[in-house]
């Protein structure tokens, strides 16, 4: 069932991701790391279906989804990225993406991080962080956003890791069994990862490659 909401609020993270806040409808109700099916009744657009997280608490009274634009693209998330106050989206109800399995590492590139926004949110109103890890991978600094807030949540179990750029206060390298050794402890404990395909076959083989349960591997594209 589609629901017709209206944006309250667009803002920018950085460059090229946009937070939309929007109406919640009566009785819609979500739990932590659940995504939707994303519409804009737009010309040429009415066939388009983007998956999109919601980045906010289940408790919030309005809905966030946190999105990467793709001006080239043409398509959905180009639009996104011209939204404003009052225009109006369908959202589907709510479905299950992350498959939590217990306190662990969570590995995400650029926007794959936004399965884990809301879960490591709600973990922290609940007081249950404590042993969990979070590796956000990006190009540059520039592409890279809400890192004070996980510095604040997870303080030095969150790494911000950038490929292409050398910055204070990020890891520089790209995904790899020798990147992730030097920096997780143990590879007895669930892994979470969601991010483009081949970042995400990478973590896998990378953990696999150091000895990881590939039953606790829980894989998001």
């Amino acid at each position: 069932m589609d629901h017709a909401v209206r944006i309250i609020r667009s803002e920018a993270l950085n460059h090229n991701v946009v937070r939309l806040t929007l109406e919640r409808p009566e009785g819609y109700n979500f739990s932590a790391g659940q995504a939707i099916d994303f519409k804009l009744p737009r010309p040429g657009l009415e066939e388009r279906v983007s998956a999109f997280t919601f980045t906010g608490l289940a408790t919030d009274p309005h809905l966030e989804l946190t999105i990467k634009c793709y001006p080239e693209h043409r398509g959905i998330t180009a639009q996104v990225a011209t939204l404003k106050a009052g225009d109006t989206v369908l959202i589907s109800d709510p479905f299950d993406t992350v498959a939590l399995k217990g306190p662990g590492v969570f590995i995400a590139g650029g926007t794959g991080v936004t399965p884990y926004i809301a879960v490591l949110r709600q973990l922290q109103v609940e007081g249950r962080l404590a042993g969990n890890t979070l590796f956000h991978f990006n190009r540059t600094s520039a592409d890279a956003f809400l890192v004070d807030e996980f510095t604040a949540m997870l303080g030095r179990d969150f790494y911000g890791v950038l490929s292409e750029q050398e910055a204070p206060g990020f890891l520089h390298g790209r995904i790899g069994a020798d990147l992730l050794r030097k920096h997780v402890a143990r590879f007895d404990q669930p892994f979470y990862t969601c991010g483009p395909e081949g970042f995400v076959t990478a973590v896998k083989n990378a953990l696999l490659e150091l000895g990881a349960n590939a039953e606790l591997i829980d894989v998001q594209f």
